[in-house]
């Protein structure tokens, strides 16, 4: 299966890059080494005319192999140029592919000193077959691949990078060009550049633009301090924890790419045990996202678990008082953010330890990302807005429609409309006092002063009230009622606080 979704993945990667090919010389770009690139494809008999436009042939658009064929028909010199940049084409596609999760690279077998398996558990049985699917969470020792100052400067010298400072958090990286990449889809081109730490060599990679948005440039002098500390810091050999969806994972491929940006490869390992597990790694930051897709809704207790759900699995919580825990990003760095507060809440979740910052006149407040103060901030959270039990609430959602109970009766009985119509207690208040004594006015003296003021008493009542209070009142019930069919008019406050 592997090997086929390798092939299959070419082929698409392939005919990507040929319809580039074709947009980019119909739209005026050149091709390096052809003088006239469009004249190059009509001697390849590849452009007919229609409608008085001249195009490439839909039969012949994504055709490779009818693509290379045409291209032997030209003089070696076109031959050789064109296929160049078809080929360079085709590289750019399949890295950009790669680092976008789309890119299905087959089998790949994972070596490490220790494999454990921490958990496991079926989270989809076929209803017809009975074949299962399951999460594997494993643990796996490898050794660390670190890489010293003076290696890092040996590269840097060696192959013509930078090292670069990150402009919030004050960390170093060494940048390296690693080539062009192409998107398919808009033909745009952007340089990548490998990102290397003390960690180790190649751990990411990042495109030119965040490189720049992210970093600054810095001396080598400025990075060799810190970056020594940082190599003394990092073990021999590193745990790390890996998920894997094994079993009956075909009927379910589609619904492992919850985005575009999944990356699903086929893995092969071996437990310390002997067990042996083979299925699709699912990156830690989309195991809360892949999980939901395959309707698994986990249960998280205890505060590192949802620390580490949210900010590693991209795990969304619900709290009381609607609020939510969600991963972010600031500067395209993960981070966990408290969304739904109200701004009575602000100073609240200040006084609980959270970041507040204000961004595009919002007030946003973010859990520290390092470990310890960001969980006991958590907690602290936590405490005062306890997380919602979805499944409780659907249980009790269920019990409820269990316990309603609709009763038809078969007899018909007629409505007397004069007994089920009631007069409002203000209109029949009004008959009443027409049929009563007439108000007196007299002088009421204020409690405050010797002014006196002109009080209204009814005969019936020994209450005495101010003649302009009784005014204010009756202003009041005579008032317009609001329209609610006319648009309204709603007025903003800035409830931010400095």
């Amino acid at each position: 299966m592997a090997t086929s979704q390798s092939t299959t993945s070419r082929l698409r990667e392939g005919r990507a890059a040929l319809g580039l090919l074709f947009r980019s010389i119909m739209s005026g770009k050149a091709v390096p080494g052809i003088d006239n690139p469009r004249q190059t494809l009509r001697d390849m008999g590849l452009l007919v005319e229609q409608d008085g436009v001249e195009t490439v042939r839909k039969d012949d658009e994504y055709n490779v192999p009818r693509f290379l064929n045409r291209v032997l028909a030209l003089d070696v010199h076109r031959q050789n140029a064109l296929f160049d940049h078809y080929a360079k084409l085709f590289d750019e596609i399949v890295s950009f592919a790669k680092e976008n999760g789309t890119f299905d690279e087959g089998v790949t077998d994972i070596k490490a000193l220790s494999v454990r398996l921490v958990d496991s558990s079926v989270v989809h049985r076929d209803q017809s077959t009975g074949a299962e699917t399951t999460h594997c969470t494993l643990e796996i020792d490898q050794p660390t691949k670190k890489v010293s100052f003076t290696e890092a400067e040996e590269a840097r010298t060696g192959k013509g990078g930078a090292f670069f400072e990150h402009v919030r958090k004050g960390s170093f990286i060494l940048a390296l060009e690693s080539g062009r990449h192409t998107d398919p889809a808009t033909g745009s081109t952007y340089s990548n550049f490998a990102v290397w730490r003390p960690e180790g060599a190649r751990i990411s990679y990042i495109r030119d633009a965040q490189l720049t948005e992210t970093y600054r440039p810095v001396v080598p002098e400025n990075v060799r301090d810190w970056w020594t500390a940082k190599y003394a810091t990092i073990p021999d050999v590193q745990t790390s924890k890996l998920h894997v969806i094994g079993g009956a994972i075909t009927p379910l491929w589609q619904s492992l790419k919850t985005t575009e940006a999944t990356h699903l490869r086929v893995v092969r390992l071996t437990t310390d045990d002997g067990q042996r597990i083979v299925g699709v790694q699912i990156p830690s930051d989309h195991v809360g996202e892949v999980l939901g897709a395959l309707g698994v809704a986990r249960t998280l207790r205890e505060t590192n678990e949802i620390f580490n759900a949210v900010l590693e699995d991209g795990e969304e919580i619900a709290l009381t008082a609607g609020l939510t825990l969600k991963r972010g990003a600031i500067h395209r760095d993960p981070v966990i953010e408290l969304t739904g507060a109200y701004p009575t809440m602000f100073a609240t979740l200040r006084k609980l330890g959270l970041i507040n910052e204000q961004m595009n006149w919002r007030q946003r407040f973010f859990v520290p990302t390092e470990e310890e103060p960001g969980i006991a901030v958590l907690a602290a959270i936590l405490e005062q807005f306890p997380v919602i039990d979805r499944e409780g609430e659907e249980a009790a959602d269920g019990d409820d429609q269990q316990d309603v109970v609709f009763h038809q009766s078969n007899t018909l009985r007629p409505i007397d409309l004069e007994n089920w119509i009631v007069e409002p207690a203000d209109t029949q208040s009004r008959k009443d006092a027409r049929g009563q004594a007439p108000i007196t006015i007299t002088k009421a003296a204020k409690p405050t002063n010797n002014e006196s003021e002109l009080t209204s008493t009814h005969p019936s009542e020994g209450l005495a009230l101010p003649v302009i209070s009784q005014a204010i009142a009756a202003a009041m019930l005579r008032a317009q009622q609001p329209d609610y069919r006319a648009p309204a008019v709603q007025i903003g406050f800035n409830f931010a606080e400095s």
